[in-house]
């Protein structure tokens, strides 16, 4: 069952009558309305009336009684009944205005008003009138009790059929953001995917050349510049070999070192957080000229060497982080490839997104003679 909260107003001798009699209207009219809705056989509500001396005395430090009666009409009270026999006190016309403001702005509460005199009350009428307040005139307690009891009756299914829009208000509000947020998730994943479908990784050979710039010192004299012939993988197409460390019969003083070409043509701005070096098909090769030579190594400033070991694997490429806005090109990143003996194998690099999707570059083979 469900209840329904009733502010009364209208002054304490009015509602609970004056000294030893107590012929207030509240006594002898209002409560006993409430009780006969309230023990309706088929009620579906219980109302619940509240004056002044039902509401809390402890009021907050700088606030006064009547907040505590405003705030109740504002937010609690679904029906505000005000009662007018005689002269209108402030207090009183105070919580009126609250009522009325509240109702204007919210729909809440219901405000019904009864009054005897309220025709000489030019004031008040004048008032009432303006702002559309419902307001009725009364004789007797009798003719009162049954104004109020049609008019409680009228609130109740007033009330019932708002609380039920609510509810499916509610509930459609719930299932919209459900149903929305369902989609953003999957128009997300959608994004995401097409993120990294417009994106491509392209894995090439820097000529030594390009490492001294990178590099931004003279890392490579020219004469050593002219020792190095390789397939130039920047060329598209798969399975591009690469002979690093091989030239007619010289060897040459460094290890390969490969740039990373990353495109976005997405509108989004991609943020790849890691990268691997992923190793395969790798095979031992038997040294064709019977020697051995030990391979010095050129350290380059900011290009992480990959070691790679005699079996394939995955290795991660230290530094590398990039962040790719729309319709950009970056190619900072390079790292260079060794091994540790004659050995041939396929490799490519694999990014991870922000995302968590992956991003996979073009395969180059290399093949070490040393």
């Amino acid at each position: 069952m469900k209840t329904i909260q009733l502010f009364l107003g209208g002054g304490v001798k009015l509602l609970h009558g004056e000294g030893a009699d107590l012929s207030g209207y509240r006594n002898e009219v209002i409560d006993p309305v409430i009780s006969q809705l309230n023990s309706t056989e088929h009620s579906k509500s219980l109302f619940i009336a509240k004056d002044y001396s039902d509401l809390p005395r402890n009021v907050v430090k700088g606030g006064t009684q009547e907040t505590v009666y405003n705030h109740y009409i504002r937010k609690e009270a679904d029906v505000a009944l005000f009662i007018l026999d005689g002269a209108v006190g402030a207090v009183t016309k105070q919580e009126i205005d609250v009522a009325v403001k509240s109702t204007m702005k919210t729909k809440h509460p219901l405000v019904y008003i009864y009054g005897i005199d309220i025709n000489i009350k030019e004031e008040l009428k004048d008032y009432l009138d303006h702002e559309g307040v419902y307001y009725q005139h009364f004789i007797t307690k009798g003719e009162l009790a049954g104004k109020i009891k049609d008019d409680l009756i009228a609130s109740e299914h007033k009330i019932t059929k708002r609380r039920i829009i609510r509810w499916m208000q509610s509930l459609l509000i719930t299932l919209m953001l459900s149903v929305c947020i369902v989609a953003f998730v999957r128009h997300n994943r959608n994004v995401n995917i097409d993120v990294i479908s417009q994106c491509s990784a392209q894995l090439y050979l820097m000529r030594y050349k390009d490492v001294n710039i990178k590099a931004d010192t003279t890392i490579f004299d020219k004469e050593t510049l002219l020792q190095f012939k390789y397939d130039d993988s920047v060329l598209e197409g798969n399975d591009r070999y690469v002979y690093p460390i091989y030239n007619d019969s010289t060897i040459t003083s460094s290890v390969p070192v490969f740039r990373l070409k990353l495109n976005n043509k997405h509108r989004n701005t991609i943020v790849l957080v890691e990268a691997f070096l992923e190793i395969d098909n790798y095979r031992h090769n038997a040294n064709e000229c019977g020697k051995c030579f030990e391979q010095s190594i050129v350290e380059i400033p900011n290009v992480y060497t990959v070691q790679v070991d005699t079996v394939s694997n995955d290795y991660l490429l230290k530094g590398f982080r990039q962040s790719i806005a729309y319709g950009e090109i970056d190619d900072r990143y390079a790292f260079a490839v060794n091994a540790k003996e004659d050995c041939s194998f396929r490799m490519r690099v694999r990014a991870k997104a922000q995302t968590g999707e992956y991003l996979y570059s073009n395969y180059i083979c290399l093949d070490f003679k040393k």
